[in-house]
């Protein structure tokens, strides 16, 4: 068996397989239910809710959610894996800023010093009490990257129990690290394709070719940040640390559209780290992490 994948972990192809239906089956069930409802908070609770599908479907595969069963390992072990916390929190938020700096250098005529985009969504007459918009901004963004992940890293424990504690793993067995890392990234990718095509989720709706440059443009986004959170997972041996990671992309990710020009309606290229162009920083560095995990894998 794959060094690293416990013996309580169903690798078999009629389990992976049956974890990618119950995956695709439910999450897909919420999103379209999300896109269709016309209510913006059910929308946000379902799309929230969906993170856990993968979760659920390792726990509908293995009966259960004990590292026993399903090879995921929960235990923290803080004292043993504390940089790898610090590398999930404020390393990941960095990465996000300097992807988003690296496309605004790019694209200096889109950057916004004022946050127009973020000052055209505030209603006109409202009171400020004397501070700026760029220091509403800045201080929303400190804030955010505070307690931003904490509280998304336990709806992207769903998500990452899934894809990293069980998927990466198990198609590890039958096609080795590499293309297991890169496959999960594609579907990781489509799975995400309803709230793309119908509701411009993470790009927005005017840019060239959308919406299926924008569901490529997700596939790309995905395998990069799985390489990145698969790193970080397989060095820590502890499924919160990814989550961490998964949650403060999800709490900082979108903090670039709010220095972008205001009127902007599409986000294929960037500021935000899915951006095709934005991403490139990360990619670099995904590629060292894909290289070395191969080397990981012949040393096996």
């Amino acid at each position: 068996m794959e060094k690293g994948v416990m013996a309580g972990m169903r690798t078999d192809k009629k389990s992976i397989c049956l974890f990618l239906v119950l995956t695709f089956g439910i999450a897909w069930a919420l999103q379209f239910t999300a896109i269709f409802s016309k209510n913006q908070v059910m929308y946000t609770a379902l799309v929230a809710v969906c993170m856990y599908a993968p979760l659920i479907a390792v726990w509908i595969v293995h009966k259960g959610l004990r590292e026993a069963k399903t090879g995921v390992h929960w235990k923290p072990v803080f004292k043993k894996n504390w940089k790898w916390f610090l590398l999930a929190w404020p390393g990941m938020a960095a990465l996000i800023f300097i992807c988003t700096a690296f496309y605004f250098l790019l694209f200096p005529q889109q950057f916004s010093p004022e946050a127009s985009w973020f000052a055209a969504m505030i209603p006109e007459g409202t009171d400020l009490k004397g501070i700026s918009v760029t220091q509403i901004v800045l201080l929303q963004i400190l804030t955010g990257s505070i307690y931003g992940p904490m509280i998304n890293t336990f709806a992207a424990i769903g998500e990452e129990t899934g894809w990293r504690g069980y998927l990466v793993p198990a198609l590890k067995v039958h096609v080795g690290r590499r293309k297991a890392l890169i496959l999960c990234g594609v579907i990781w990718g489509v799975w995400h394709w309803p709230l793309i095509f119908l509701k411009g989720y993470e790009y927005g709706t005017g840019y060239p070719g959308a919406p299926f440059t924008g569901a490529f443009g997700m596939i790309l986004f995905t395998t990069v940040i799985g390489i990145l959170l698969s790193f970080l997972y397989d060095k820590s041996r502890c499924i919160w640390v990814p989550a961490l990671g998964h949650g403060t992309l999800n709490a900082l990710a979108g903090a670039g559209l709010y220095f972008m020009q205001a009127g902007t309606t599409g986000y294929l290229l960037g500021p935000t780290i899915a951006g095709v162009i934005a991403i490139i920083p990360a990619a670099l560095l995904a590629c060292i992490c894909w290289l070395r995990s191969g080397q990981a894998h012949d040393a096996e």
